[in-house]
């Protein structure tokens, strides 16, 4: 694991300075999402035929996202986000964060934004 791995801290000095990916699936992410997150689903690119790894880094690069980009990943607890960042390191991914807490951590305070 090459990745670093950030905190809630981290995410909001970089709201609207770094990408933010949603690995979520959709509804979760319409219900809720850290402002300015884009939405890759890694359970979409899991279901998808051929190579889940494949599948998924091409819907980064389908956002723009690129190997030496540095961005945020995050799930609903954080599980999905260390997969999300261990399959992009597979494909020569090296600027990925994973913010661990993810979406459990991020509404536990209530000044934090949230976008719907």
């Amino acid at each position: 694991m090459a990745y670093e791995v950030v905190d809630a801290t981290y995410v909001l000095e970089n709201l609207g300075k770094m990408p933010l990916v949603d690995v979520r699936p959709e509804a979760m992410y319409e219900e809720g999402r850290i402002p300015g997150a884009i939405s890759i689903q890694l359970m979409k690119a899991k279901e998808a035929e051929g190579d889940t790894a494949t599948v998924f880094v091409d819907e980064f690069a389908g956002h723009g996202l690129q190997p030496s980009d540095e961005f945020i990943v995050y799930c609903y607890n954080g599980g999905l986000a260390h997969e999300a960042c261990d399959l992009l390191e597979s494909k020569g991914y090296t600027g990925q964060k994973c913010y661990e807490g993810s979406w459990v951590d991020w509404i536990t305070d209530e000044s934090r934004p949230i976008e719907h």
